[in-house]
């Protein structure tokens, strides 16, 4: 059984929610724990490179992806239904699962977090 899992699934920049979410992926590698995220929902406009959030909104949290593999965070798995994926430019570091493989990788894990 795999150790953590993060679920982000709140838009990135209407709250702090995806930001703490992923420090704490952060976090938690620099201690050497395994972590992989997953992205649900409003949390998918992570991946987009076309982000200019405001001073209020704080960092370009799709900047972040590119660090992840010095933390060895390497899978970072969303649904493949996401059509409009196909129609953005996003970043490519992503895993796609179907339903029933999304469906089994929650309980895969000790750990869950939300955010």
């Amino acid at each position: 059984m795999k150790h953590t899992l993060i679920h982000l699934n709140s838009s990135p920049y209407s709250s702090l929610a995806c930001k703490e979410g992923l420090d704490f992926a952060l976090v938690l590698a620099t201690f050497e724990q395994p972590v992989d995220l997953c992205l649900s929902g409003a949390a998918l406009a992570i991946l987009t490179d076309n982000q200019n959030p405001t001073a209020e909104q704080g960092k370009n949290l799709h900047k972040l992806l590119d660090g992840l593999e010095f933390y060895d965070i390497e899978n970072i798995f969303i649904e493949k239904h996401h059509s409009w994926l196909s129609n953005q430019p996003t970043w490519q570091g992503i895993q796609l699962l179907n339903e029933a493989e999304w469906q089994t990788m929650f309980s895969q894990y000790q750990q869950v977090f939300r955010f």
